[in-house]
């Protein structure tokens, strides 16, 4: 199951940390830290030299680098990151899972580019394993005048086209991966649900049992 978020520049520290699990205590109760262990990082971590050693950028730095290198409008509203959220399909063996995610890696990275790519995290810490693929969405621009001639515009790289035509690319990526799963947008007919549907049937549930509990008191 995929599904897409996009966010503006305000949220991208909170959701870098949020993935990397680099909060104090979990931002969320799905969370389960005695197994955030198991969650692994499938991009790079990048080098940068300072004087004489190499030292690790964090994902905020390489997010930081990459804006410095495009146009982008000064709005508030502006999408500075977006985010594909892949599940793993439930009919998939576990042990099947990290190639599964690897191959998504790679048809995502192809697909937005290695240089757009700023984070790419596993969470197995959660109630079903998902991929979080973090890019910029960057594309060409003549008009503007930046020594890279590209530019920040979600609404040029996430166009309907764009998310019509998604699932069926993933789908026929992974058939050549020789992956037998099913990637679709949506609820499907062997129970598959996104990570955020699943979260909301659980509230609703908890919800429930809540109310029940107030009425027998009462």
């Amino acid at each position: 199951m995929a599904n897409l978020q996009k966010h503006t520049g305000k949220a991208v520290i909170a959701i870098l940390r949020h993935n990397n699990r680099d909060t104090l205590k979990p931002s969320n109760r799905d969370i389960d830290p005695t197994r955030s262990h198991l969650n692994y990082r499938l991009s790079p971590k990048r080098l940068i030299r300072d004087g004489q050693r190499l030292c690790s950028q964090s994902d905020y730095e390489c997010y930081k680098k990459r804006l410095s290198e495009v146009y982008a409008f000064n709005r508030k509203n502006l999408v500075k990151i977006a985010s594909w959220v892949i599940s793993a399909p439930r009919n998939l063996e576990v042990e099947k899972h990290e190639v599964f995610f690897r191959e998504c890696y790679n048809f995502l990275e192809n697909r937005y580019g290695k240089q757009n790519t700023v984070q790419a995290i596993v969470h197995n810490d959660e109630s079903q394993p998902h991929l979080h693929y973090i890019f910029m969405p960057v594309v060409k621009d003549k008009k503007h005048k930046k020594p890279s001639g590209e530019k920040l515009c979600a609404n040029d790289v996430l166009t309907r086209q764009e998310l019509r035509e998604f699932h069926p690319a993933l789908q026929e990526h992974l058939n050549r991966a020789g992956i037998n799963t099913r990637i679709l947008n949506g609820a499907t007919a062997d129970g598959n649900r996104t990570v955020a549907e699943i979260k909301k049937e659980r509230e609703h549930a908890q919800n429930q049992e809540k109310t029940r509990g107030v009425f027998l008191e009462r």
